[in-house]
């Protein structure tokens, strides 16, 4: 595999250089911590801000300290302690559940979460987890709702769109708990989401019946003294991959899924047995969707590849890996300045000229207009809260309205002009 041409992707000037410390010294091959101990008290402010939205602190409180500032290395203990009593919250409301579903008679098994331990992060306690995602099968979701009702469960009253989610609107008991500017709070209460579907073909417009196969081989783990039935260890990898492409897909955050997958690559990367199994399981087609991800998990962290996944990147089509060449990095630089360069990525899976025009549409229009009251309203961007400072709503709807119709603006001629000189070069 040439490795020099998964580190020359076009670089990222948008990324602030205390994140860029970050991603030197989270390297999984050569890791360099000199920047990242020579942060201003400014900069480390605000690399925890961006580490607290992208889930990337504790990974932080995981480095080696010596040389981080008093206040930061007690601020980085302080939230694994938090987060050590609060997965004790998740496992409680887990089992609870779990019983509730298996009283009802609805068969399930968690995604995400604690089940990324040991393999992508080494303990649970290590990783922020703010809700329980469950998959059941379509014909059973109506049935485990009811279930969780029985225990108090309700559905969340956010006005959010969940028109793309992979999940109904998640569920949540009632209760007077206030935020306090702390994601690890122990006793933040935790949502559960029913997902109905592993790959949502619906958002992503790609067909990949294969995935269907995977609840039939679904298994039982243990982890921290629980058991819990979830995805095999080879299917667990392909939907954690094509979760990183359908994020990637509909521009949301990758960083931390993309981190666990470098780990989760470079520890597996001599593990012969692993690797052939899991080429044996899936079809040559959900290998290279799946090495999207590879690609990203290596150029980003510099994991390590055991020599299969080496291969499944070096057959990505020509003009995926074209792709990758020159934005690989887009994601990255979509959290400070946001951008539409996966649209290009998508395209690429089509060949009919009316299905490339419906995403087109769909990427270069808004889907829809949030109503005054909608959290969009008080959002920035990137997930990052405006601050009002008491201004009446109609005016904050009509900033939302103004910055909504310049961003869609903006990025629609960049995300043209970036696409049209990328295919010009391809010439």
């Amino acid at each position: 595999m040439n490795t020099f041409a998964l580190r020359s992707g076009t670089t990222a000037r948008h990324i602030p250089p205390e994140v860029k410390a970050l991603l030197r010294a989270l390297q999984l091959s050569n890791p360099e911590m000199t920047r990242l101990k020579k942060l201003s008290n400014e900069e480390w402010a605000s690399l925890l801000t961006f580490s607290d939205l992208a889930h990337l602190t504790l990974p932080i409180a995981q480095l080696p300290m010596d040389g981080f500032p008093d206040w930061v290395v007690e601020r980085l203990r302080c939230n694994l302690a938090d987060n050590a009593l609060r997965y004790e919250r998740i496992k409680a409301t887990y089992r609870e559940a779990a019983d509730a579903l298996d009283r009802a008679g609805v068969e399930h098994l968690v995604i995400k979460g604690f089940t990324q331990s040991p393999d992508y992060v080494p303990d649970p306690r290590f990783r922020a987890q703010s809700d329980i995602d469950i998959f059941c099968p379509l014909e059973s979701v109506g049935a485990a709702r009811d279930a969780l009702f029985t225990i108090g469960y309700k559905p969340s009253d956010a006005k959010v769109s969940y028109a793309r989610a992979d999940h109904q609107e998640p569920m949540i008991r009632p209760g007077d708990w206030q935020w306090r500017g702390n994601p690890f709070d122990p006793e933040m209460p935790l949502g559960i989401e029913l997902h109905f579907c592993l790959w949502n073909e619906k958002v992503s417009h790609i067909r990949i019946p294969e995935i269907e196969l995977f609840w039939a081989r679904r298994t039982v783990r243990m982890v921290s003294g629980f058991s819990f039935s979830c995805l095999s260890l080879v299917d667990h990898l392909a939907y954690f991959a094509l979760h990183i492409l359908r994020n990637l897909f509909i521009r949301d955050w990758i960083i931390h899924h993309v981190f666990e997958l470098a780990v989760f690559l470079h520890s597996h990367a001599e593990d012969d047995s692993f690797w052939q199994l899991w080429h044996e399981s899936h079809s040559p087609a959900l290998r290279s969707y799946q090495a999207i991800a590879f690609y990203h998990a290596h150029s980003w962290f510099d994991c390590r590849l055991h020599p299969l996944a080496a291969h499944e990147i070096d057959r990505i089509p020509a003009s995926r890996q074209s792709w990758l060449l020159r934005f690989s990095d887009s994601a990255l630089e979509s959290m400070f300045l946001p951008n539409k360069d996966s649209l290009w990525l998508h395209l690429s899976f089509f060949t009919s000229p009316w299905d490339k025009w419906k995403l087109l549409r769909q990427v270069l229009l808004p889907r829809q207009i949030g109503s005054i009251r909608s959290p969009a309203v008080q959002m920035l961007g990137n997930k990052r809260i405006t601050q009002p400072f008491g201004r009446p709503l109609w005016v904050q709807y009509i900033a939302y309205l103004f910055n909504r119709s310049v961003n869609y603006g903006r990025t629609g001629l960049v995300v043209l002009w970036r696409g049209l000189c990328w295919n010009l070069s391809r010439v």
